[in-house]
């Protein structure tokens, strides 16, 4: 019998083959290997999550964390019973569960308040923080409103508050709605606050105690009248920190000459660099 020997072709398959056999792990044993480790991870993340879940529940029930306090910060014009009732907070709430931007949008609904800061302080009590709006003149149109410096009607002006500001008039009740302002009557009133606004820095012949009105009326013109002799001074609605630099000086000489009496009207709009003021006779 003869026996055939394998060519060398056949022997250098034989021996890949094999190689591939004794060297090349099978496929399920590598995942058997990867499986235990996957499955601890899950586990352990399982764990982790219901345990959260679990002391989150708790917190959220647990007497330790029920609100005893609410300290309300920056109030002056608004009282703490109205904050309370607008921000829904209760000694049966739990710190912990509160929405703290829906309790602030609730509090700034208020016609005062300007913006809202509110913080949770553990393990028990609540912080509200305000920044109410400060009045600094009177608009007097179909009724009497209050103006703050960004010429935004804070609220109307109650009749059991007196109040002693600068009073903006000339404003057609036809634009304002909602207590909102239209925006070209808008940007006269901002041009009426810039003036008081450059009459309440430090101490002057025209400050702030010294302007009783200031009458919008005339298109392009701005009337002030001062409080002591009832001077009306009539500004150009254009440059008007020299303009008032003006008035002032020339206020200074009617007071200093004893003429501001006898003093009818000033015009600051006379022209360039010049004034005009009237005396009776």
């Amino acid at each position: 019998m003869k026996i055939r020997r394998p060519s060398s072709k056949s022997r250098s398959s034989v021996y890949s083959s094999g190689s591939r056999d004794k060297f090349t792990k099978p496929v399920f044993s590598v995942l058997w290997s990867i499986y235990p480790k996957l499955l601890v991870s899950i586990a352990v993340m399982c764990i982790v999550c219901a345990g959260f879940l679990v002391c989150r529940h708790w917190a959220y029930q647990s007497e330790l964390f029920r609100i005893c306090q609410v300290v309300i910060r920056g109030n002056d014009h608004v009282t703490e019973d109205e904050i309370l009732q607008l921000s829904n907070v209760t000694d049966q709430d739990n710190l912990l569960s509160l929405d703290l931007k829906s309790i602030a949008k609730s509090i700034e609904a208020h016609p005062w308040v300007r913006s809202v800061e509110v913080k949770k302080k553990l393990p028990d009590y609540l912080m509200i923080t305000l920044k109410e709006h400060t009045p600094v003149a009177l608009l007097n149109s179909d009724k009497m409103y209050l103006v703050d410096k960004q010429g935004e009607i804070i609220d109307k002006l109650s009749i059991e508050k007196s109040v002693s500001l600068p009073i903006i008039t000339g404003i057609d009740p036809k634009n304002i709605v909602d207590n909102k302002i239209s925006g070209s009557q808008n940007h006269r009133i901002q041009k009426a606050l810039e003036l008081i606004s450059m009459a309440s820095k430090g101490t002057r012949t025209l400050g702030v105690n010294n302007i009783s009105q200031i009458d919008l009326t005339k298109r392009d013109t701005l009337i002030l009248v001062t409080s002591d002799s009832s001077i009306p001074f009539y500004f150009d609605d254009e440059n008007l920190s020299g303009q008032f630099s003006k008035a002032e000086k020339i206020l200074y000489q009617l007071y200093r000459s004893g003429t501001y009496k006898k003093a009818v009207r000033v015009e600051l709009d006379y022209g360039s660099g010049k004034a005009l003021v009237s005396l009776k006779h």
